[in-house]
């Protein structure tokens, strides 16, 4: 397997965990969680639903976590494969194999208790901790063999660090505090399923103050490397984004992300817009992870000292 060759497998085992978190969101918005009342069967007389339009979109969910299993157990067999194999991507496959038998189990205990909203919270937030793992497994994937970035020190100013940090922990508490949004409102996946007691309006305003704070720290961020224009040049060369371009990007789609919310929540939280809303949330905690990974995660550029932008960089920081 060369390196080229696993990057892919990596990206696929990306995009199939991004694929089943919006199937999953289909499956409730349209009221289909029980379309198969039973696991992992669709139910205790069939293994596949009859004709019938919610079981259908239920079972496709579920056939779309076996392409979720595939593209992982490729991705841990592609690693061992690997010339020349690097330990930090067999332990992230793995990783990646954990996590999916977790998910899949979870999905099924989600159906057997009746789309319990504390339950189906935690296989959301399960499915954001897989996105990141194959996230860093791509990115790493992509890294020179000689000096993966758990072995070179980070070349970002402290602050950036920490603002990058920061920010990465508001993204967490966005998406914690939309799945209580999520839990008490009414796009519950079946007319069966119980809701959070809790005040929709209320928990809708805790969760717009924690994307106004992601906001607030991705501007102050964005200004922080915007005076370096020299470290962000540097960056950029043959690594893909640097971290100036990714905090924009980000800016722009959580800026895009609180829209969607506040219309969503003035119209009475149709279905689509849900939708479009957990889209955005994929968008917003990728941009996250990567703006994390480009700055505290040591994956910015060439090595210290090696070359006169940095240097100078260095010494203006």
């Amino acid at each position: 397997m060369s390196p080229v060759g696993f990057r892919r497998i990596a990206l696929a085992a990306w995009l199939a965990q991004a694929l089943i978190v919006l199937s999953g969101a289909a499956v409730r918005l349209t009221d289909a969680g029980l379309g198969c009342e039973d696991w992992p069967a669709c139910n205790d007389e069939r293994l596949v639903p009859a004709w019938e339009l919610h079981g259908w979109i239920e079972f496709g969910n579920r056939l779309i976590s076996l392409l979720v299993a595939l593209t992982t157990v490729a991705a841990v067999i592609a690693a061992r494969r690997r010339r020349p194999r690097r330990p930090d991507l067999v332990r992230y496959s793995w990783w990646l194999v954990a996590g999916t038998v977790a998910q899949v189990a979870l999905g099924g205990v989600t159906v057997l208790l009746d789309l319990n909203p504390i339950v189906v919270s935690g296989h959301f937030l399960v499915s954001m901790g897989l996105l990141w793992t194959a996230q860093t497994l791509w990115l790493r994937a992509g890294e020179p063999d000689h000096e993966p970035s758990e072995r070179r020190p980070s070349r970002a100013h402290p602050d950036d660090r920490q603002l990058a940090g920061i920010q990465l922990g508001l993204a967490t508490m966005v998406l914690l505090t939309g799945t209580v949004v999520t839990g008490s409102g009414p796009n519950s996946g079946d007319a069966r399923a119980d809701r959070l007691a809790l005040d929709l309006t209320w928990v809708a305003r805790v969760h717009s103050v924690t994307v106004w704070l992601l906001l607030a720290a991705l501007v102050a961020l964005a200004l922080r490397l915007a005076r370096r224009p020299a470290r962000s040049a540097v960056a950029d060369r043959g690594r893909g984004p640097g971290p100036f371009a990714v905090v924009r990007w980000l800016l722009v789609a959580a800026v895009a992300q609180g829209a969607v919310g506040y219309v969503q929540y003035a119209a009475g939280v149709p279905p689509l817009l849900v939708e479009l809303d957990v889209l955005g949330a994929l968008v917003v905690w990728s941009l996250s992870i990567l703006l994390h990974q480009r700055l505290a995660g040591s994956t910015v550029g060439a090595a210290p000292g090696r070359d006169p932008a940095d240097r100078r960089d260095r010494i203006a920081a």
